[in-house]
């Protein structure tokens, strides 16, 4: 059954029309996109990665983690914004997109959401899935709307300046949402009876076939988990890093893989015993 959920996540997020933004014009040409499998990616086997230049934000609101019911329902969006960024000659980039990016960020989740949640109730929040057919115009403006949403420091929710600038940062932190928001998740719960929303806010990936033995890429993503029923943000992390290939097999798939650990931190930490620092 598990199995089942999890191929209908990946099938689902891959081709259905999402309600998130995707940017995949970067600086290729469709028929790029649509390349054959290309005879530079070097003998299939493992992707090896150096992770370099790495930064990362990290928060949990103690009461709402600590509190978090296993057997409610949590409504799983794709990510609202998602950037993939290539260059115009790229052998590698043949199978890379932001809807293949995106596919692979939620084998990445639901994964680990199932590992860390196992009683917990995930449902896609995609039109024929969780949310009615009728609802596609509210979910297509629903996306855009939280982005457009103030957060911290009155920045916008797509905005990663408030997460860059905590470079290295890790704590617990109770945030007074501004009503706007809050109302709105409180809104989106009631609307489809649930409890929590995964929402990856915003991905952006940059392939570079410079980088190590067989190409890499820069990678930067904001994941988001929130207790909608009673608007509160219950965990945040902010996530850049560079991936360089040490090995010659290019990174033509799996590029959520180095982010897997980094979100495993964030949902199997036990913050009744986490000092912040």
């Amino acid at each position: 059954m598990k199995f089942l959920q999890f191929m209908l996540l990946c099938a689902s997020t891959l081709f259905i029309a999402c309600a998130g933004s995707r940017d995949s014009s970067s600086e290729g040409s469709a028929d790029d996109m649509a390349d054959a499998p290309c005879t530079e990616c070097g003998t299939r086997g493992e992707i090896e990665l150096k992770i370099t230049d790495e930064k990362f934000y990290r928060e949990w609101n103690s009461a709402a983690f600590s509190r978090i019911d296993s057997n409610a329902v949590v409504g799983v969006f794709p990510a609202l914004k998602v950037t993939a960024n290539r260059p115009e000659s790229c052998k590698m980039c043949h199978s890379y997109s932001a809807d293949a990016l995106d596919f692979d960020l939620a084998r990445v989740e639901d994964s680990l959401f199932v590992k860390a949640f196992p009683k917990m109730t995930r449902e896609l929040m995609l039109p024929g899935m969780r949310v009615p057919d009728a609802d596609s115009a509210y979910i297509d403006t629903l996306s855009a709307k939280l982005l457009k949403m103030k957060f911290v420091e009155g920045k916008r929710l797509d905005d990663v300046t408030p997460w860059k600038e905590r470079d290295g940062v890790e704590q617990t932190l109770t945030r007074q949402l501004p009503f706007e928001l809050s109302d709105l998740l409180n809104k989106i719960a009631s609307r489809y009876e649930l409890r929590y929303l995964t929402i990856p806010l915003l991905m952006d990936v940059t392939m570079d076939p410079d980088l190590g033995k067989k190409g890499g890429f820069k990678w930067e993503i904001v994941w988001s988990m929130w207790d909608a029923r009673y608007g509160e943000l219950v965990c945040l992390t902010y996530s850049s890093f560079t991936a360089a290939t040490t090995t010659r097999v290019a990174p033509e798939k799996e590029w959520a893989t180095p982010f897997a650990s980094r979100l495993w931190k964030l949902l199997n930490t036990d913050v009744a015993h986490f000092e912040n620092h």
